[in-house]
């Protein structure tokens, strides 16, 4: 547990160095002071309460008598206060997590996006999953906070008016020791198998989604539908048995601690001699320790996820710019690697090793490879998306356009659309032009460029020649396509290349059908021998 406590510390003081809480301090402090003083307002509460009830008043306030029932109006005062001193703090703590949950989000996404080598997935889980999962850790740093400075005040009062309480306190607290300590273990080993189990199920979801036609043609449905089943069965087991523990973690603090201070009443024979106020505080005293205990559970659950933002601040200085070149002379070649190797960060796999070709200027080349060959990540190479972990990549020309399978579209005008990276003055006439070269809207003859379009109303085949349009008017020198043209029929695919033919520019395409595209300059395959990719040009 003591380990276990010191770890804790080194993440909360990573965690408040990333996400600037020491600038916070001022608040942080005014919560703990709010909660103190939450705390005696509700020993104060059981005092006049236990006074109202027996009419004894406690020895130590004996010179007080005269005071109470002159000034017990002030008792729903008090409650008022109570109340919003809780109001008050609950709402001071969960601006404080919004407000990391904020600056870890931007810090999170400006780190993966100037490092580069993240796959889409470790982007997504660093940037949308893990910001989550790290302020709800610094939540319950801060109910832990709250639980021990409560449970201060209590134990204070108690020690002052009853010597007893110490003993209570310690029995407690060696009952609660193991018990915690296993539910923790056991706790963390499920939040890992449910994870994985989560992973699992998208990706196979992932894959039925994509394959779907496949799987009807070959009539696989069925065992396809019996696979996914037990995916989500393993999934909904493993996820109850986690809900259980989560349960009982939640509960065993409450229960023990209960459990053990009515047994000492009862064992002792201290009930005959106990004060009603003594009761309440001692009651409140151990619920204070259940939150304290319960928020350190939930902190040693969450510190799983921490240790993944530990991997990603191990690669902060794993950029290699220098690896990615963009040429001051003309050259024949477009784009030349050189004994380039790349693996993504967080990932052991070597994608390329020592890879070398040379791609000419304004030639139309097709790469071609199965599904998870790397022809997506050959072309973020190619591009300076991502940089070489050793080798050097040139490139003749900065003004590189992209078009993926689905097309960035945003819900607002056509020309906003058209224009998205574009800083150029360019004139109505000449975009129209542009639009009506592709026949975006074959139904249509006056193009009206304020229109409002979104990626719902439009066709597949309108939103890739909105992407081709915005490339061109960006005078782009090399085009990277990856299945950009998947969607789109044989008339509207040949009508595409047609006009950039006539372009002055490099085409690198990336597809897993080939035989689609004619009249190319060059052929490359990705071909996997020995679990290492070759790219090799098709004869």
């Amino acid at each position: 547990m003591i380990k276990k406590g010191r770890r804790l510390v080194k993440d909360i003081l990573f965690v408040s160095k990333i996400t600037n809480v020491n600038r916070k301090k001022r608040i942080i402090i005014f919560a703990v002071l709010l909660s103190q003083i939450s705390a005696i307002t509700d020993i104060l509460i059981i005092i006049f309460f236990s006074i109202l009830i027996t009419d004894d008043f406690p020895s130590y306030l004996q010179q007080f008598d005269v005071y109470f029932d002159r000034y017990k109006f002030i008792i729903p005062v008090i409650v008022v206060l109570r109340f919003y001193f809780q109001y008050l703090q609950g709402i001071i703590l969960k601006r404080l997590e919004l407000n990391i949950s904020l600056n870890l989000r931007g810090y999170l996404f400006k780190e993966v996006f100037e490092k580069r080598n993240y796959s889409v997935s470790d982007a997504y889980f660093f940037v949308n999953v893990l910001s989550g999962h790290i302020a709800f850790f610094y939540t319950n740093v801060a109910s832990l906070l709250n639980g021990l400075f409560q449970m201060s005040a209590y134990l204070a009062y108690l020690i002052i008016t009853d010597s007893r309480t110490l003993l209570t306190f310690v029995i407690g607290i060696i009952i609660l020791f193991y018990p915690v300590r296993t539910l923790i273990k056991k706790a963390r080993e499920s939040m890992h198998e449910v994870y994985n189990y989560s992973v699992k199920l998208n990706d196979e979801i992932q894959r039925i989604v994509e394959n779907m036609f496949l799987i009807k043609i070959l009539k696989k449905d069925n065992e396809e539908i019996s696979n996914f089943h037990d995916t989500v069965y393993d999934l909904n087991k493993s996820e109850l048995r986690n809900f259980r523990l989560g349960l009982i973690n939640s509960q065993l603090p409450g229960f023990i601690t209960m459990f053990i201070f009515s047994s000492i009443l009862v064992v002792s024979n201290f009930a005959r001699t106990i004060t009603l106020d003594f009761v309440g505080v001692t009651l409140r005293l151990f619920q204070a320790f259940a939150t304290l205990t319960g928020s350190f559970n939930r902190m040693i659950n969450s510190s799983v996820h921490i240790e993944n933002f530990y991997k990603m601040e191990q690669n902060k200085n794993v950029i290699n710019k220098e690896n990615f070149v963009i040429n001051d002379v003309e050259e024949k070649h477009e784009i030349r690697f050189e004994n380039v190797t790349f693996k993504y960060i967080n990932d052991d796999t070597v994608l390329f090793e020592n890879l070398s070709f040379e791609f000419n200027k304004n030639e139309h080349i097709i790469i071609s490879g199965p599904n998870g060959s790397g022809k997506s990540t050959l072309l973020g190479l190619m591009s300076g998306v991502f940089y070489p972990n050793s080798g050097k990549v040139f490139s003749n020309s900065n003004k590189m356009g992209y078009i993926g399978p689905t097309p960035l579209i945003f819900t607002d005008t056509l020309k906003t659309n058209v224009m998205y990276g574009n800083d150029k003055k360019i004139g109505d006439d000449v975009i129209i032009e542009k639009l009506k070269l592709f026949d975006t809207f074959k139904e249509e003859k006056n193009y009206d460029l304020e229109r409002l379009i979104s990626n719902t109303s439009l066709s597949s085949g309108q939103m890739q020649k909105i992407a081709f349009v915005r490339a061109l008017l960006s005078d782009v020198k090399i085009l990277f396509l990856d299945e950009s043209t998947a969607n789109l029929d044989d008339e509207s695919r040949t009508k595409i290349f047609d006009v950039l033919r006539n372009q002055k520019i490099t085409i690198i395409n990336s597809t897993h059908e080939p035989d689609q595209f004619k009249n190319v300059d060059s052929h490359f395959k990705i071909e996997l021998q020995d679990e290492k990719r070759y790219l090799v040009l098709s004869k």
